[in-house]
């Protein structure tokens, strides 16, 4: 995705890429939509680019955040040096390493950098463990209401997020676990529902 319409974009599918330059020894990570990514690419070709990977993102946001994750990383270990703007007519001389092998880095390093990255957006993203994050801020906020005193609050959002827990915990095949939540679960609705 170029600069100017990325954010006009970004919740669309996009394509992560990473294309090399033999005579200009360089390295470029970027971003594309999904639907333009064959006009990008082959702009790139045309300049002498060749297409190494690509990764294909449910949305621009994650592209992004992989490739300022991976350049972000490769910078702060010195990798600053970049190809010259006249040298892209294409655009995107800012995401390019020039001259990489300078300090040891080589494509190899490069794509299993991105991989990663791609890899761990992607766990972040995935809904389950967006529904394990939820889970996890649900029982910090029970916590909190245990220690400001307010024990029935507690209870009643207990009574709230252990079925999702027992759930969660059931549809990744922890029997145990799902069966000594709904256990407890029974026990806090009991107290909830005893008389005072």
């Amino acid at each position: 995705m170029s600069a100017r319409n990325f954010h006009d974009h970004a919740d669309d599918p996009a394509t992560l890429y990473v294309v090399r330059h033999e005579v200009q020894d360089a390295l470029k990570v970027g971003i594309t939509s999904a639907a333009g990514q064959e006009l990008r690419l082959q702009a790139h070709r045309r300049h002498g680019w060749t297409t190494e990977l690509r990764i294909e993102f449910e949305t621009g946001h994650q592209a992004l955040q992989v490739e300022r994750a991976v350049l972000s990383f490769l910078r702060s270990c010195g990798a600053t040096s970049t190809v010259l703007q006249a040298a892209m007519p294409q655009g995107g001389y800012t995401e390019t390493l020039a001259h990489p092998h300078l300090m040891g880095l080589d494509l190899q390093d490069l794509l299993q950098v991105t991989q990663l990255a791609s890899r761990l957006v992607r766990s972040a993203h995935c809904s389950l463990s967006s529904a394990m994050r939820g889970l996890f801020d649900a029982f910090g906020v029970v916590q909190l209401l245990i220690e400001q005193g307010r024990k029935d609050r507690a209870r009643e959002v207990l009574c709230q997020v252990l079925p999702v827990h027992i759930q969660l915990a059931q549809a990744a095949g922890l029997d145990d676990v799902a069966l000594e939540a709904r256990e407890f679960l029974q026990e806090l609705e009991a107290k909830r529902t005893a008389p005072a």
